[in-house]
Order: C-alpha cells, then structure tokens, then sequence
C-alpha cells in the first residue's frame, strides 16, 4: 500500500487538490475524488493507494466559515 498526503482548497469555485507530484482542478469532491484516482494509478500501478487529505485553511471558502476546517479533511483508498 501507498500512502500519499496532499493539501486540499477551494478556489475559483474550483476544488483544488495537490502536492509536489499532482495538481488536480475540480468543480465537485466526486469529480475531485476520479482525477485524482486516475492520476495517481499512474503513478503508482498496481498499488493500493490510501491518501489523507489536508484542508487548506487560508484558501477556506468565506461561505463554509461556519465549519471548522478539519471537517474537511479526508482520508481515501484506492484499490488497486
């Protein structure tokens, strides 16, 4: 199994996850969640891939201010 971290943020109505490897741009979490699934079975094939999620909060959208940040982090695996 992989274990990847990236950083997570809300820009240009645009979700935004990345790290030094991906950069992946996305209008909904789902559409998020299947870039980065197939970006990163490129990288690592035939792995199982568990990556944690962490929210950005100086990119922290004014219109969720009512939630804390860490209700956003994540954490997914990727079968492979």
């Amino acid at each position: 199994m992989k274990a990847v971290e990236c950083h997570i943020s809300f820009t240009a109505n645009q979700w935004v996850c990345k790290n030094k490897a991906i950069n992946i741009l996305a209008d909904s979490l789902d559409e998020m969640d299947k870039k980065l699934k197939n970006e990163l079975q490129k990288i690592y094939s035939d792995q199982e891939i568990t990556v944690q999620m962490y929210f950005d909060f100086d990119r922290f959208p004014t219109w969720m201010r009512q939630y804390m940040p860490h209700y956003f982090n994540r954490r997914i695996t990727f079968e492979k």
